[in-house]
């Protein structure tokens, strides 16, 4: 027996306490090679029954009996596997895919059950040629006749080499001529299967069915033999595997519906890529930031030189608790014999704060102001200043001859009491300047005259700096003697700090980190939102890194801002893609009815309705890069006009690397981005997919 159906019932709720019931207490069994026909009035329940056999809808009570499984063990995925390997069905609508060739229309239900792309193209245009199609494979279902579209739905019936071909009103939508050929084709292509035709047309039941069952009002009113089938036990060659739709046959169909909703497609596309582009361009502003500081790290004067200080709890002069640096000498030993540090330094030496100290230009016919507020910072020794002969214009302070480094923005200030052209700051080498040491609550000034030997090209962000040689100010303060100790102790002692002069100035930022690490005995890193160092342990710092560490935290907070804005960009692009993704699955019922009624599950439904989400995220993310790689060197510009900031490449977006993180691989961020448009635009289509997943078959095909 290879079909039985034993009391089976069938009822619908039409409200909380009523019910209509469809079919009663049916019983009855059928063989292969039988051509059955179910007739009966409009109502009388033989449409219910059809979809009981092809597993579309389930028995309120009673079983089917498949080979010799029950139906009462059943779970859905027993159902899928039975509809896609045991079942074939004819539409009266026919129920193609639009977007789909008359040879991809087969091929679907192969993909199905395993079959490889080789074999199921051979099979489905061998089927195609069999029901006289042979000129038609790659027209879609609008260019075919009513007559045509049919034998296309026979040859799909017998993509999996079912058992049984269910033929719900198979002529129906076609002319009388038509209807005939039709018959004939399912009659003579399906001769060994378990044919089973639901009809009103008595006079089409007699002439081609062996067996006629007549329904009315849910029962079985007769069940007459007219001919003997031809009974027989075949069983299909076919391999069928339990297998999902692939994503590439997923993709393939959503391509192909996208095709047809091209401007709803591009709108989308352009909203989505929005917060792409902001994505992308805010990685690119802090990878080109974070490459240019580093590149201009080694330009500054004392790259290589760290000063480093260690808080401790104390008191302010009114009492309070804050935190001050220690003037305990036993404590820097911790830093300068530690081993690490040795192997990275080649000497160290005690900090001169000299941050009281102005400068003046020297001119005897002319009286100028004194330039306070700058940096006035210490040179490395001369064995370790070869990183500067590249940034230098003129040349480094020779030790003994009272020579100095100037930045931009000092040079600027020097030019601007000259009256000299502003633009050309080289002006400034050869000039004499005086150096002005006040000291707090001393009436006396202590003044020296020096040289200014070269330009620092350092990294000019306006803030005025100093470089001068340690050896010489040493030599001349520990000549000068104020408060019973030499102006050199004073100094040395007002702040009492030490400096570390690092091997390689490429290491600087490294030894500055070990330092300031908490499990090194570091307070820290310090941020820029802080009023200064809240723990206690040792820092070490000098411009070059304060600038980074500045730049690097203003940077993130820049993001973070932008940030909000882009998330709420792929916010709206995100409701914009479910949207399309919720009319698409209205749109496409048919084609949710077909999938599920051949055998695919809901995990087949899922992935059709997923690519067309992540296609649409992949076209955001492309398009967005595109725009941000093109755009990036407009929006630089219009940096430079805001800030008034030479920073060429502060843009720079990462090829290589991914955003925000230190992984790198060959074109990692253009991987990188495109896979998390992709994934926004995934989790966007999971709601609407997951309703795609709800919709019952018989709903779906009825609705179109």
């Amino acid at each position: 027996m290879l079909l039985e159906l034993k009391n089976v019932k069938k009822s619908f709720k039409l409200g909380k306490k009523e019910e209509f019931v469809a079919l009663k207490d049916i019983s009855m069994s059928f063989e292969k090679g039988e051509f059955v026909s179910i007739v009966g009035p409009s109502g009388s329940g033989k449409s219910t029954m059809l979809n009981l056999i092809a597993g579309l809808d389930f028995p309120t009570s009673g079983e089917l009996v498949i080979g010799d499984k029950t139906s009462k063990k059943f779970k859905k995925k027993d159902w899928d596997l039975y509809r896609k390997n045991n079942v074939g069905f004819i539409f009266q609508n026919f129920n193609l895919i639009e977007h789909l060739t008359a040879l991809e229309n087969v091929e679907i239900v192969m993909n199905l059950i395993g079959l490889s792309y080789p074999k199921r193209h051979k099979r489905a245009i061998e089927l195609l040629k069999k029901v006289g199609l042979e000129s038609h494979l790659n027209h879609k279902p609008s260019e075919l006749s009513g007559g045509q579209k049919q034998r296309v739905a026979i040859a799909r019936s017998l993509a999996n080499d079912p058992d049984i071909i269910l033929a719900d009103e198979p002529t129906g939508a076609l002319d009388k001529k038509t209807g005939k050929q039709i018959m004939e084709l399912i009659k003579s292509i399906a001769k060994d299967k378990l044919i089973i035709m639901v009809t009103h047309n008595d006079k089409l039941a007699d002439e081609y069915s062996s067996r006629i069952i007549r329904v009315k009002d849910g029962m079985i009113e007769s069940d007459t033999v007219i001919k003997e089938g031809n009974i027989n036990t075949t069983k299909s060659t076919l391999t069928k595997k339990d297998r999902a739709m692939s994503f590439f046959e997923a993709f393939k169909l959503s391509l192909r519906n996208m095709k047809k909703k091209k401007g709803r497609v591009i709108i989308t596309t352009i909203a989505g890529c929005i917060g792409i582009i902001g994505f992308t361009l805010i990685a690119g502003l802090g990878n080109g930031a974070n490459i240019h500081i580093d590149k201009q790290l080694n330009k500054f004067g004392t790259a290589n030189v760290l000063v480093v200080n260690k808080a401790i709890k104390g008191s302010d002069s009114s009492g309070k608790e804050t935190m001050v640096t220690t003037t305990n000498i036993a404590d820097y030993g911790k830093i300068v014999n530690n081993e690490y540090i040795q192997s990275k330094i080649s000497s160290y030496r005690k900090f001169m704060a000299l941050n009281t100290a102005t400068i003046r230009i020297k001119q005897d016919d002319k009286k100028f102001n004194e330039h306070n507020g700058l940096n006035i910072y210490a040179l490395a020794d001369k064995n370790n200043l070869e990183f500067l002969n590249e940034n230098v214009s003129g040349k480094l302070p020779e030790e003994g001859k009272y020579e100095v480094l100037l930045n931009q923005a000092t040079a600027r200030g020097i030019l601007n009491d000259l009256d000299l052209d502003k633009d050309n700051l080289d002006q400034v080498i050869g000039k004499s300047i005086i150096l002005t040491i006040n000291i707090p609550g001393v009436p006396l000034k202590y003044e020296k005259e020096f040289y200014i030997s070269g330009l620092v090209n350092e990294l000019d962000i306006g803030i005025p700096n100093l470089y001068y040689n340690y050896n010489d100010v040493e030599s001349w303060t520990k000549g000068i003697d104020i408060m019973d100790k030499s102006l050199y102790s004073y100094l040395a002692e007002t702040a009492y700090m030490y400096e570390l002069i690092v091997s390689d100035v490429n290491e600087t930022k490294e030894v500055s980190d070990y330092i300031a690490a908490e499990e090194n005995g570091g307070s820290g890193k310090i941020s820029i939102m802080s009023t200064g160092v809240t723990k206690e342990g040792f820092s070490a710092n000098n411009v070059a890194i304060v600038v980074k560490n500045i730049f690097e935290q203003l940077i993130m907070m820049a993001q973070i801002v932008i940030s909000i804005f882009i998330i709420i960009a792929l916010v709206v692009s995100s409701i914009m893609t479910s949207i399309v993704l919720y009319s698409s699955v209205i749109e496409r019922k048919t084609e949710i009815g077909i999938i599920k009624a051949v055998g695919g599950r809901n995990k087949d439904v899922i992935r059709i309705f997923e690519s067309e989400a992540i296609l649409m995220g992949m076209f955001s993310g492309v398009l967005g890069l595109i725009i941000s790689f093109v755009s990036a060197p407009f929006l630089e510009k219009l940096i430079f006009k805001i800030l008034d900031l030479n920073l060429p490449g502060i843009i720079t977006i990462p090829v290589s690397k991914i955003p925000f993180t230190n992984i790198t691989f060959p074109f990692a961020t253009i991987i990188t981005i495109i896979a998390f448009s992709s994934l926004i635009s995934a989790i966007a289509g999971y709601l609407p997919s997951k309703k795609a997943t709800k919709m019952r078959v018989i709903d779906a095909l009825r609705d179109e």
